[in-house]
């Protein structure tokens, strides 16, 4: 599993804290259920199954890719 260094502004930190409280839930936890909720809403499922697809070495530098390409496609960045 990788790790990522994620910023939060204020607001979404005094959310995050009293979810936290509230659930007694784990950050990482949250932290993946919710970036894989946002991106599966982004994405088709089909884009979804195929970034998931490949679970070889360079399966990271594969979905990245897939992803940004994805991402410029839908939002003409």
């Amino acid at each position: 599993m990788s790790k990522r260094k994620i910023e939060l502004n204020d607001d979404v930190d005094q959310l995050v804290n009293k979810y936290l409280e509230a659930t007694e839930d784990d950050f990482n936890e949250l932290a993946n259920d919710a970036l894989l909720y946002y991106i599966k809403k982004r994405l088709t499922s089909k884009e979804v199954r195929e970034a998931l697809k490949n679970k070889g070495d360079d399966s990271s530098k594969y979905l990245d890719e897939y992803i940004q390409n994805s991402i410029q496609s839908h939002w003409n960045i």
